[in-house]
């Protein structure tokens, strides 16, 4: 018989090169978290502008330095600079958030566990509104808005069984339904109030079937038009980030490194940020400015 050559032989040699380790993408995370910044400074503005500056300054917030910053905080909160670029974080928020969903293998499970969390900040608010009847309460937020959308695109995930060119058609087709549905469609006056976290505000920034100033005051994101700001970031996630690399190595650093823990933590600091920014600024009222007056109490 004869015997069968091996291949393995001494002049053989067979290097493995380990694959190149995933890393979190640095500028996804630091966009996140400048994100986060900015929602932080504005509801500061906010709570300086319409509740602590008229308790400590008078109703026309007459005074020095303190008062006129006040002042502009309640100018810029209602400004349309505020408004623009409002718009243009909530964009960046949506759109990084799609992002990070396309690169996710556990989106039923994050979309489950984020409406949970939604639904019991819901309760918060609502119990927090009844306490000190500061109109707080969260019926559909930010938070919501995200459980929706990731749900979403789980199911598109599941149904396209990830072929990228049918999600990318799907993702563009979300794109365009819901931009005809926020500029073209008004729902009509007797549409009932459950389809007020869908369709929301219109273009023209009023609601025909309910009031959202009584819906949710506290925060409101209806799924139109966000949606399409979410389903931007998975259209995009193929074509920026094709090998799920970051697309500027070279300037990660230390740097950046205390915005990106906030946008690592970005649920954190979302769900306690308006506690502890009203628990300082009663504590500071309480005990130097108006002594005695806790303000929101």
């Amino acid at each position: 018989m004869t015997e069968t050559p091996s291949i393995n032989t001494p002049d053989v040699r067979v290097t493995l090169v380990p694959p190149r380790p995933r890393t979190r993408i640095w500028e996804i995370d630091f966009l996140r978290g400048a994100c986060i910044v900015l929602m932080i400074l504005d509801h500061l503005t906010m709570l300086l502008g319409m509740y602590f500056g008229p308790e400590w300054f008078g109703a026309d917030m007459a005074g020095g330095g303190g008062a006129a910053f006040c002042r502009w905080c309640e100018w810029f909160h209602t400004s349309s600079e505020r408004a623009v670029a409002h718009a243009v974080v909530i964009f960046i928020f949506f759109s990084i958030s799609g992002i990070s969903s396309s690169f996710s293998r556990s989106n039923v499970r994050r979309g489950v566990i984020l409406a949970a969390v939604a639904m019991l900040y819901t309760g918060v608010t609502y119990a927090a509104d009844s306490l000190f009847g500061i109109s707080i309460r969260v019926t559909f937020g930010v938070l919501h808005c995200f459980a929706a959308c990731i749900l979403i695109w789980a199911l598109v995930d599941i149904i396209c069984r990830r072929n990228a060119i049918a999600k990318a058609v799907v993702s563009a087709a979300v794109i365009i339904t819901a931009a005809c549905l926020y500029y073209l469609y008004t729902p009509p006056a007797d549409t009932p109030l459950f389809f007020a976290p869908l369709f929301g505000e219109g273009a023209s920034g009023e609601a025909t079937f309910f009031d959202p100033s009584k819906f949710s005051p506290g925060d409101f994101f209806p799924v139109i038009p966000y949606i399409a700001f979410f389903f931007a970031g998975t259209l995009l996630a193929p074509v920026l980030y094709p090998r799920r690399y970051s697309l500027l190595p070279f300037l990660d650093g230390k740097w950046n490194k205390p915005v990106c823990f906030i946008g690592k933590y970005s649920i954190f600091f979302y769900l306690l940020h308006v506690v502890v920014l009203a628990a300082v600024l009663m504590l500071i009222s309480y005990l130097f400015i108006t002594p005695g007056n806790w303000v929101l109490v």
